[in-house]
Formats: structure tokens, sequence, C-alpha cells
């Protein structure tokens, strides 16, 4: 995570307009933060853990990042967004490369053809992906290259097109509830692994990362009120609930023919949005030790290759969000027991990588097998690592003379 010293930018100041600024501003983080987490994971953790899951992720959620507007002033924005330009940068990347994963993922597997096989003894497996690849390598050039045009546009125009996606992103959940007779009534599997295995790493991770989020940093330095925040609270549990209802547990697969096209919709309108805006961001932050465009084309090409079909699926998708649940987080509690407004040094952040490294073998039984009782040490290793990081990386106080 590059710390180049940057100058310090000046405040953006405050948006006028009152409320509809306000309420602009709420509508814009709720898209900028419907990623292919809110739009997906629901449906996972339905199928795993039933409603039980999805008030796991839901409520840790709306509270992390509706108190990150009550809880930062703009100012102190500014010195965070400032002082930790680093991660910030690398945050939107990772999820830049997340989004354009989950084109190629859903094009591939959703829209295109159903799942393409990957056995290698398979000769016809291999044929298939092949052939799959080039449409799917043409989505996420097309969804780039759309989000990238995006990009370019001012504070406004986003605005106004977060709260015309919005607004679409309601109908289209409307029409959804109708279909399918409502939300779904679905329980926990018999076989189900304990839902509290998942809570506290759950929790961390969405209490932490807002803070990382350079769009609700952008947001909260231009409302002219905190109480956007609310709003996005409010937009944000539309769309969760928009994924829920995309869930049948009794036949899955049932589901499909009757909402696929508004999810298509909903996807291709959230991708292109959450993608733009990160872009945005990260063409706007004073550049690193390597530049700025290379890094941006990096996480573009790291994100196509994982969506390629016979590469992409659950494990990948799953794997991706570990970066939200362990070394994100792990860095949010060092710098708050740090103090926000000093910069971790770069030998703490290569710490926090290979810490986050070694705890990879819990997370990949808690979130891949399903074990969910490796989540335990995997979330205390990450509290206590960044706690530890955090204490360990303070100057050192001079002694009084």
């Amino acid at each position: 995570m590059n710390q180049a010293a940057a100058a310090s930018p000046p405040l953006r100041p405050a948006t006028t307009g009152g409320i509809a600024a306000t309420f602009g501003w709420g509508v814009y983080c709720a898209c900028s933060w419907t990623w292919c987490i809110g739009m997906f994971l629901p449906i996972i953790l339905l199928g795993r853990f039933g409603w039980a899951g999805f008030w796991a992720f839901a409520i840790p959620n709306l509270i992390g990042c509706v108190g990150f507007g009550y809880l930062f002033t703009a100012e102190q924005s500014r010195r965070f967004a400032t002082v930790h330009i680093g991660p910030i940068r690398w945050f939107s990347l990772a999820t830049i490369a997340f989004q354009i994963f989950f084109v190629g993922w859903s094009t591939g597997s959703f829209v295109l053809a159903a799942p393409i096989p990957t056995d290698a003894e398979s000769a016809g497996a291999g044929a298939a992906s092949d052939l799959l690849a080039w449409p799917v390598l043409g989505a996420i050039l097309t969804w780039t290259a759309g989000a990238a045009a995006l990009s370019a546009r001012g504070d406004l125009f986003w605005r106004w097109l977060a709260t015309i996606i919005a607004a679409t992103s309601g109908v289209l959940f409307a029409i959804t509830f109708n279909r399918v007779g409502g939300f779904p009534d679905v329980a926990a599997p018999t076989n189900a692994a304990p839902v509290v295995g998942i809570v506290p790493l759950m929790a961390m991770g969405f209490l932490a990362c807002p803070i990382l989020d350079a769009t609700f940093h952008r947001a909260r330095q231009q409302s002219p009120s905190r109480h956007s925040f609310l709003v996005f609270g409010l937009v944000f549990a539309m769309m969760l609930a928009f994924a829920a209802t995309t869930f049948d547990p009794m036949n899955p697969a049932s589901v499909i023919p009757v909402v696929m096209p508004v999810i298509v919709a909903q996807w291709t309108l959230q991708l292109l949005f959450t993608i733009g805006a990160h872009l945005r961001e990260v063409t706007t932050l004073p550049a690193g030790r390597i530049g700025r465009s290379l890094p941006i084309y990096a996480a573009i090409a790291c994100g196509a290759l994982l969506g390629m079909p016979g590469i992409a699926g659950e494990e990948t998708y799953l794997m991706l969000l570990g970066l939200y649940a362990i070394p994100f987080p792990m860095y949010a509690i060092a710098a708050g027991v740090r103090g926000f407004d000093q910069p971790l040094p770069h030998r703490w952040v290569l710490v926090i990588l290979l810490v986050s490294l070694a705890s990879s073998p819990l997370a990949w039984l808690g979130f891949i097998e399903n074990q969910t009782w490796f989540l335990l040490p995997a979330a205390a290793l990450t509290a206590i690592a960044g706690w530890v990081i955090g204490r360990l990386s303070r100057p050192a106080t001079p002694a009084p003379s």
C-alpha cells in the first residue's frame, strides 16, 4: 500500500442546494456501495444460513456505512483521505478489479451459458471455455469502457445518474417482488454451518471498510449535511432487499427465467456506476510512486483474468471478498489505534500483508469450505494484529527533559 507523501488538497467545498444535494449525495453513496457484494452475497448467505445469514450481513453493513457519515466531519474526512491516500487508492483498485471479475463471471455463467465445466479430463470443457472467453472479454471491455467514459464527468452528473439508477432499481425491485410473490420463505438448511462463525469477521469488515472508500469521503466532504448518509441507509436497504428477492430456496433455478432480465438490468447499471465512480477517484488522487495509469491497467487486467471462463466461480468470488474481511479492516484498525492523523509506516503495512497471508488458510476453510468456526480465530487475529500494529507503530514519546 503506497503512501507517498502528497500535498494536502484543499477541503472540497460543500455542495450548495440544501435538501436536494443532501439527497443526491446519499443516493450517490448507495449506488457507489452497491457492489457485486450487495447484489450477490445475500444470495449465497440465504442459501447457506437462511435469513440469519442475510441479517448478519445487512446489519453491520448499514451501521458501518451510515455511521461513517455521522462520526466523520468534513474536515476529518479530508485529513484522513490525505494522510491515508495509499490504502484508499488500493481499496478503489481492488474494488474495480472485483467488479470487473463479476462482469466476466456473471456474463459467462448466468447470461450467456450455464456454468462451464472445469474438469481437465473433459476435452469439451476447454473448447467451450475458449469459445465463451471472447464474448466474456467483450462484455468486460464494454463495461470498462463505459465506466471510463462516465468517470470524466462532474459531481452534478454523478448525483443525477445515481438518482436515476436508484429510481430504476426501485422499479426493478417492484417488478421482481411481484413476479416472485414476495420475499423468499427460507430457513437455514438442516446441515447448515453455524452462522455465528461469520458474524465477527462480517461485522468487523463492514464496520471498518467504509473509512477506506474514496466515494464516501467525496460525499462526506461535499454534502451540505451528514444526513445524506441516512438517505444512503434507506436506499441501500432497498438494494439489499432487492437482492434477497432473487433467491428461491426450494428451486433456485426457477428464479432465473422469471427475473433474469431484471437482474441483468440491475447488475448492468450498478457495475457501470461502481467501476466508473472508483475509476474517477483513482484518476483524481495524486499519483503514487508507480504512477497513476499502471495500477489502473493492472486492476482491470487482474479482474478480467479472474473473470474468464474456467477461472471465475464462487470460490474466486469469495477469495476476493476476503480482501474486505482481513487486510483492509486490519489496516483500518491499526490506523485508528495509531491515530487517524498519522500515516502508517510502510514496514507495518508489509506486516499487515504478511499477517493476512498467514490467516488465509483460516479464511479458506471458513469461506470456501464453509467451516465457519475457522472464521472466529481469523477475526480474532485480524483485530488483535491491527491493534498491536497500531500500538507498536506509534511514534516514541520523547522523554521529559
